[in-house]
């Protein structure tokens, strides 16, 4: 019966299918008995439900296929492991053209865009599509960006596009590589109807195309509904009906559930559901797994290692053909489009474009290490070289190393979360590996942490009264630049494993207080507890002070001058021995400030990994 509201699209949102590129490759989706327990949450009670209880169907290449369901029916959840994005905790058969799906190989050749589409705004749409064109394979982006509508902001940056246009985007760069698969997580969500329409419409035409399109959604209206050729209908984890939009009200009916005359299907779906239309779900539940499921119960998991274990024994079922099949796959699978090196270039090339037009991280901080510096300088003038003011110029060298630390590790929380999610999605969509990225972000970092501690330097170093001897100079630098590149790197490996940067926030200069009690400043080393002295060895503030003090009144410097008739630290050997610093070594302090930076980049890494992992 022809619902309300359901009527042919107007002209001015069909598609011309001549401007779609052809998909060669067509891949047929099945999957069975499919299960699903979040990854590493034990199972404390046999009540416990799965997210995903024993969920089958099959979607097809040349149609568009919407998954419907009420908030918190496992649609997300269903996505996410079908494009294998989520791994431990799955069990069940999904095959591909009849042949057990291999996740490496599979997610080459699908993409999965997520509802919140994290995209790098400084950049524009077209050196979005040209950045991720070189990531992947050489592909007509005026083409694409003219077959999405995108053509009159080619030039806008992507702070400044519509939601439409950011979701019309997206499934542009996915589009690049053609891929056969592509999964959509509410499309829809967060646009007007127009925009809503426009993004579907782009979708049907994808499917006709030859592609498998699956997208989530929640409550479409009656003329999206019946843009959609196949249904798949989710409550609670459990499948209520999988296929054609056609056959929906005629199953329903059969199962007890009459949908009313001008009433949109989509809302009589969700209704049934969530239960409103009587208690015969369970038999909607029942007739669709007796027809289209070999139901095998769901194991209760007890935690992370069994999980494993059972997703292991669901591989066995596996003949030896398939076997040998899919392990030739993985090998072949464990590639990306370009190489190690073209993706580090691009990577590179990307972040440091990013760098330039962001203005916090450049003009911003750069200004304020200037400003600083000229306070400093105003505050503490010529007090380097004068007996008289040497406690107060120990303070200055202090608040140097202190401000650096400040003033490059809270930035870098702020700049991870955004990067993150961006890494996040293009890695698990094989756009580069995690690897190419890190080298490319932290040589991309480089020349502002140079000019930020230089700048602040040349102008308090020589208004201070430092001395004016370049060995000495450089040796400061030297310092102030490993200060300024661990605080750097505690920001990014903070901000990337709090997922909230408040949090992180709180938590560098937490941190960080303890670090500067036991820098050699506030308390001499012998006068420290025992039992905490240790806590002076892994303080990169006690290096940093250390080698500062060493290399501004070490190596024998002469006599400071007195402006007064008497100064108790006109030796500069006398200052060191007040400190317990006469036999400390600049080139050991410069090592363990690098070892420091070296522990902290390694760290960023392996956070980055821990995040993906937790995501999969």
């Amino acid at each position: 019966m022809q619902q309300v509201g359901e009527h042919n699209m107007s002209d001015h949102y069909q598609v011309d299918k001549r401007e779609i590129e052809f998909c060669a490759d067509r891949l047929n989706i099945e999957f069975n008995n499919l299960c699903y327990y979040p990854s590493g949450k034990k199972v404390k009670s046999s009540k416990q439900k799965p997210v995903l209880n024993n969920i089958c169907g099959k979607f097809y290449s040349g149609r568009l296929t919407a998954i419907l369901g009420p908030s918190g029916a496992g649609k997300t959840s269903l996505l996410n492991v079908l494009a294998g994005f989520k791994k431990n905790g799955v069990t069940g058969s999904i095959k591909i053209n009849g042949r057990q799906r291999n996740v490496q190989k599979f997610r080459k050749q699908s993409s999965y865009i997520t509802q919140e589409f994290a995209i790098l705004k400084l950049l524009t749409t077209k050196e979005t599509m040209v950045f991720a064109a070189d990531l992947k394979i050489d592909s007509d982006i005026d083409k694409i960006l003219s077959l999405l509508g995108l053509e009159k902001v080619m030039d806008v940056p992507v702070a400044k596009l519509s939601g439409g246009e950011k979701k019309r985007l997206s499934i542009g760069l996915e589009l690049l590589s053609n891929p056969p698969v592509m999964f959509f997580d509410e499309p829809t969500s967060g646009l007007d109807s127009s925009s809503a329409l426009q993004v579907i419409s782009h979708l049907k035409s994808l499917a006709e195309g030859g592609r498998t399109v699956v997208c989530s959604i929640h409550q479409p209206s009656s003329q999206l509904f019946q843009m959609f050729d196949d249904i798949c209908v989710v409550a609670e984890g459990q499948c209520l009906y999988s296929g054609p939009v056609d056959d929906l009200t005629s199953v329903f009916e059969e199962a007890g559930f009459q949908c009313p005359n001008f009433y949109n299907r989509a809302d009589f779906v969700i209704d049934v559901a969530c239960g409103e239309r009587g208690d015969n779900r369970d038999k909607l539940i029942e007739k669709f797994n007796a027809k289209e499921c070999d139901l095998l119960e769901c194991q209760q998991v007890a935690d992370s290692e069994e999980i494993s274990m059972l997703h292991l024994t669901t591989q066995k079922w596996n003949d030896t053909a398939i076997q040998i099949c899919t392990e030739k796959e993985v090998y072949a699978g464990t590639s990306y489009p370009q190489s190690g090196w073209k993706q580090f270039q691009v990577l590179l090339k990307r972040s440091l474009m990013c760098s330039l037009r962001d203005k916090m991280a450049v003009h911003l901080r750069v200004i304020c290490h200037l400003i600083i510096g000229l306070l400093l300088g105003a505050l503490y003038y010529d007090a380097g070289n004068d007996a008289a003011k040497v406690m107060g110029n120990i303070s200055c060298i202090f608040f140097f190393k202190l401000f650096l630390v400040f003033a490059n590790g809270v930035p870098s929380i702020l700049s991870v979360p955004l990067e993150t999610s961006v890494v996040l999605h293009e890695h698990l969509n094989n756009w580069y590996s995690l690897e190419a990225y890190y080298f490319s972000k932290m040589i991309a970092d480089i020349p502002l942490q140079i000019i930020c501690p230089t700048v602040f330097l040349l102008v308090g170093y020589f208004l201070t009264g430092q001395p004016s001897d370049g060995t000495r100079f450089l040796q400061f630098w030297v310092l102030c630049l490993l200060i300024t590149l661990i605080s750097h790197n505690l920001g990014l490996a903070m901000g990337a494993f709090f997922k909230n940067p408040e949090v992180a926030m709180f938590v560098l200069p937490a941190s960080n207080i303890p670090l500067v009690l036991f820098s050699g400043f506030f308390l001499n080393l012998r006068d420290m507890p025992k039992w905490l002295g240790w806590l002076c060895y892994v303080s990169y503030f006690r290096y940093a002070f250390e080698g500062s003090m060493q290399c501004l009144y070490g190596y024998d410097r002469p006599n400071l001058e007195c402006s007064q008739v008497y100064c108790y630290f006109k030796s500069p050997q006398k200052l060191l021995e007040e400190f317990e610093m006469v036999n400390s070594v600049y080139a050991y302090d410069a090592l363990a400030l690098l070892v420091w930076t070296v522990l902290l980049q390694l760290s960023v890494l392996i956070i980055l990994k821990m995040r993906i992992r937790n995501f999969q």
